[in-house]
């Protein structure tokens, strides 16, 4: 019933994931640049296309296309609303900036007009001293991403149409015009300034915080650095111990195999620092846990067939994670080095056996030390390949080792996984994986099953052992 309740799960998170996946790829706003006023060397527009491009959420044009397009449309300088909505049909972009450049005291100025969907949107200005650093980069972008989403209010825009008849009004006279116009329109302007298009951002006061609240908003921690994540789900594991004995031996003992059976998986990741700065030195240290556990598993002796011997399969490890992102992109990839201590257990009730060495499976409990590295490489923001694995330094086998048992060896392992990881959000994602763990034995003699099975201690009967596991876990994981 179990082993049948987990393949449900397991065919039901895989369909949950073919059928996503197609759906799931959100296609990044395309935008244009032109070319930036008073910037004559293209200094700056280069910072904030480098600002713009470094994200998910917006694609930006090659500047050498926008400038050809403009010229072949016969447009510089100020665009009307008329002439980026052609700009960017011509250029298939969602949305055309225009940039000025100018400088207030030892401080610089980048005052942005936009043109979303070719309709005039609120433009902003930023202020900076470095247009190359992270709070510049990090903060333009996101104010950006903010505006382009439509987040601020848009800005209607004035008709070419009316402005000609407001002229000619203007040109006839009017009987009605208001003596007190000018100070009227003085009040206007002023208004219209400081809610339209001036809206102050400074990245470089109070940087950390300005630079965290932005990141938030633009990408709230992306699956490849996620602060904390907790997986919950299914795990089914084979277990095949086999010996290795001289020849022409028949008391040699048996291989033992379970078929495969079901299982639950938890595991978690934390990172303390990636809560305040993902990118940063310390937000790359954390920590992590594991606990999978058989949910039933029965074995029979033959000599007592008709008695059932329960039995525990498990492990857990918590450990320290060192987590390296190459790119601060979703699709960057990422290498995680880790070492932790853990323990590894099969053990068996023998309870209701009338002889409990009928059953000629030994019992393990491996201590162990697991140092190795995963790799997450994103092939999309929501699909990733994952794969790595650990050396397993173990420092006692438990009870196979004692002397009533196979007695002292050396013990020697190792593991290795690969799987695919699906982010379903910003909070969610499914992960599949294969697994293969192995834990070699080299028997020194001095153990009774070890020597004397024959009943003849001077004679090493059975010389090593292996002991493998292959499986894999179906999890449903909560990302921040």
């Amino acid at each position: 019933m179990n082993r049948t309740l987990a393949m449900v799960i397991v065919a039901i998170t895989l369909l949950i994931g073919v059928v996503w996946i197609p759906s799931a790829v959100a296609k990044p706003k395309t935008v244009a640049l032109t070319p930036i006023e008073n910037d004559p060397n293209g200094t700056y527009a280069e910072q904030v296309a480098v600002a713009l491009d470094d994200g998910e959420d917006l694609s930006l044009l090659d500047g050498r296309v926008v400038t050809r397009a403009l010229d072949g449309l016969g447009y510089e300088g100020e665009l009307s609303e008329k002439q980026a909505k052609k700009l960017a049909k011509e250029l298939e972009a969602d949305a055309v900036i225009q940039a000025t450049f100018e400088r207030d005291g030892k401080r610089k100025v980048l005052k942005f007009k936009l043109f979303v969907g070719g309709k005039k949107a609120r433009g902003f200005t930023v202020t900076f001293n470095n247009g190359k650093s992270e709070a510049f980069k990090t903060k333009l972008r996101a104010k950006m991403v903010d505006r382009l989403a439509g987040e601020a209010e848009a800005e209607p825009a004035e008709d070419e149409d009316d402005d000609k008849k407001k002229s000619k009004k203007i040109a006839a006279g009017d009987d009605d015009e208001d003596p007190d116009g000018d100070d009227k329109k003085k009040k206007k302007k002023k208004k219209k300034k400081k809610g339209g298009d001036d809206d102050e951002t400074d990245p470089d006061a109070d940087e950390e915080e300005d630079i965290d609240e932005a990141v938030r908003r633009v990408s709230p921690h992306t699956a490849n650095t996620v602060a904390v994540r907790v997986d919950v789900g299914v795990s089914v594991q084979n277990r095949r111990l086999m010996f290795t004995s001289r020849s022409d031996f028949p008391e040699a003992p048996k291989p033992y195999s379970n078929a495969p059976v079901p299982g639950a998986r938890v595991e978690g990741e934390l990172y303390p620092f990636a809560f305040i700065n993902p990118k940063g030195i310390a937000g790359i240290i954390g920590f992590a846990g594991e606990f999978d556990r058989t949910l039933s598993l029965t074995l029979r002796t033959s000599a007592e067939a008709n008695v059932p011997v329960k039995a525990t399969q498990q492990h857990w490890s918590v450990g320290v994670r060192v987590r390296i992102p190459f790119g601060s992109k979703a699709t960057s990839p990422t290498v995680t080095l880790g070492v932790g201590y853990g323990r590894r257990t099969f053990k068996t009730d023998r309870s209701d056996l009338m002889n409990p060495a009928s059953l000629d499976v030994p019992d393990t409990s491996y201590k162990l030390i697991d140092p190795g590295l995963t790799f997450r490489i994103p092939i999309i923001p929501q699909l990733a390949l994952t794969f790595g694995g650990k050396a397993l330094i173990i420092m006692d086998a438990g009870p196979i080792q004692k002397p009533e048992s196979y007695g002292r060896a050396k013990v020697f392992g190792g593991s290795g996984q690969a799987g695919i990881d699906i982010v379903l959000s910003n909070r969610f994602a499914i992960r599949l994986v294969g697994e293969f763990v192995q834990v070699g034995f080299a028997f020194t003699g001095t153990g009774a099953l070890a020597n004397g099975r024959d009943r003849d201690p001077e004679s090493k009967d059975v010389g090593g052992a292996s002991d493998r596991s292959i499986g894999g876990a179906a999890t449903l994981a909560v990302l921040y």
